[in-house]
């Protein structure tokens, strides 16, 4: 039975081989390289949607993604996080001690009525999570942080059982 299954292995990468050679691969080179002029494909996040720019003007995300990397670090002297409030920075650090995170999902931004750009947030620690909204404005030729929801934090453990999701077998990259 090993021998079947070792002959079976030389063949597949064999006929691997053979398919990239002949320019017969699985998944077209068109389907996994951007196209000219085609905007970057960003992933999905379960629980706060495609993650990437969205609706928002790129220097939006940007300055979003700056932030966000300033309130892993754990950084309250970042330039980025200055003019914000000693009060409100230390409630931010305050509300995300006990996730303690490790890294952030910055979810497809928009632009509200009122013209602030929100972005969704995910912030991942090791065994909790929490979410929230993060509102931008545009003012005096620069983006600052209006305001930044937090819900409460959840147990990595029982994510599954707040956030079913069901992937249709249609849904396929190709």
């Amino acid at each position: 039975m090993l021998r079947f299954a070792g002959l079976i292995l030389i063949y597949l990468v064999a006929a691997g081989e053979a398919m990239a050679e002949n320019g017969n691969e699985t998944v077209p080179e068109t389907i996994r390289r951007p196209q000219y002029g085609e905007a970057p494909r960003y992933p999905q996040d379960t629980v706060i949607g495609p993650l990437g720019p969205g609706d928002a003007p790129e220097e939006a995300f940007s300055f979003a993604q700056n932030l966000l990397r300033g309130v892993i670090a754990k950084n309250q002297e970042a330039p980025v996080l200055a003019g914000l409030g000693e009060a409100f920075i230390k409630n931010l650090f305050e509300t995300l001690e006990p996730v303690n995170p490790q890294r952030y999902r910055l979810g497809g931004g928009r632009e509200e009525p009122d013209g602030s750009t929100s972005f969704l947030v995910r912030f991942v620690g090791r065994e909790q999570w929490i979410t929230g909204e993060l509102f931008l404005r545009f003012e005096e030729d620069r983006w600052i942080l209006d305001d930044l929801i937090l819900e409460e934090p959840r147990d990595i453990s029982n994510s599954g059982e707040t956030y079913r999701f069901d992937f249709s077998p249609y849904e396929r990259f190709f």
